[in-house]
């Protein structure tokens, strides 16, 4: 279990590292090209609104091929995070309850 766990947190840090690289590209690009839409994604990196903008994918409905490009790692990375997140502090909890799987 131990191990599940240790690939669950892996997973979370590589979404975030991903995340942290897409961010600042897709803000310049919106930045650009949508500057009215700019606001969706929040004023910095670790704001609620640019996460859940990334987990719904709200850059479909732009129509630009660049744009889809640039976000679509960011949502898989969004997605990584949440999921290895989740898996991880599930895992840990029953881990320190003492149960096995």
């Amino acid at each position: 279990m131990l191990f599940i766990l240790l690939v669950a947190l892996g997973v979370a840090i590589a979404g975030l590292t991903a995340y942290v690289m897409t961010w600042p590209l897709v803000s310049a690009q919106l930045r650009d090209r949508h500057p009215q839409r700019r606001p969706e994604l929040g004023p910095h990196l670790f704001a609620p609104s640019g996460f859940v903008w990334f987990l719904r994918a709200s850059w479909r409905g732009f129509g630009d091929a660049d744009l889809n490009f640039l976000s679509f790692p960011g949502t898989v990375a969004a997605w990584a995070i949440a999921l290895g997140g989740a898996a991880s502090a599930l895992l840990f909890a029953l881990r320190v309850t003492g149960v096995a799987i």
